[in-house]
C-alpha cells in the first residue's frame, strides 16, 4: 500500500473488513442450520472456514511479503472471499454437505487477508514516529469488529 493512503482510510477499511469477517461465521452457521436442518452440517461449515485460516494465514502472509503490491493482492484475496461465501450460500442445500465444507475450507484459507492482512500493512501507511498509535487504533478495531460483527 503506497504512503498516500492515509491511516483513517486504512483504519475504516480494516474495520469494515473484520467486522464482516465477524459476522461470517455466525451467519454461515445458522444459514447452514436453516437450510440444511442439521447442526452437524452447520458446525461443520463454521470449522472449515475457521481452521483453514491457520494454513492461510502464513500463506498469504508470506505473498505478501513478497508482493510489489500488496493492496492490490489484499484485494483480490478480499473479493475472492467474499465470492467463495456467496459460492457456499448459493450451495447450500444444492451440493453435498462435503462439496459445501470444502468451499467452507477453500474460502477460509483467505480468511487472514481479512485480519493480519491488514495489520502487515499498516508500516506502508502509518509514518515511523505515529506507528505506535496506528497500531493501537488498529488492535481497537479487532475488538470492535469481535462486538459488532456478530451483532449484525
Amino acid at each position: 500500500m503506497p504512503k498516500g493512503y492515509s491511516v483513517r482510510s486504512y483504519l475504516a477499511g480494516a474495520t469494515a473488513a473484520r467486522v464482516g469477517d465477524e459476522m461470517s461465521g455466525p451467519a454461515l452457521l445458522l444459514a447452514g442450520l436453516a437450510v440444511t436442518g442439521s447442526a452437524t452440517g452447520a458446525s461443520s461449515l463454521l470449522a472449515g472456514i475457521t481452521v483453514a485460516a491457520a494454513v492461510g494465514g502464513p500463506v498469504l502472509g508470506a505473498l505478501l511479503d513478497r508482493a510489489v503490491r500488496p493492496g492490490r493482492l489484499l484485494a483480490c484475496a478480499l473479493a475472492l472471499y467474499a465470492a467463495g461465501l456467496a459460492a457456499i450460500l448459493a450451495g447450500l442445500g444444492r451440493l453435498p454437505t462435503a462439496w459445501t465444507v470444502l468451499l467452507a475450507v477453500l474460502t477460509g484459507l483467505l480468511g487472514p487477508a481479512l485480519s493480519g492482512g491488514w495489520t502487515a500493512q499498516l508500516p506502508r501507511v502509518a509514518a515511523a514516529p505515529r506507528l505506535p498509535r496506528a497500531n493501537a487504533l488498529d488492535a481497537m478495531t479487532f475488538g470492535a469488529a469481535a462486538l459488532a460483527g456478530p451483532a449484525l
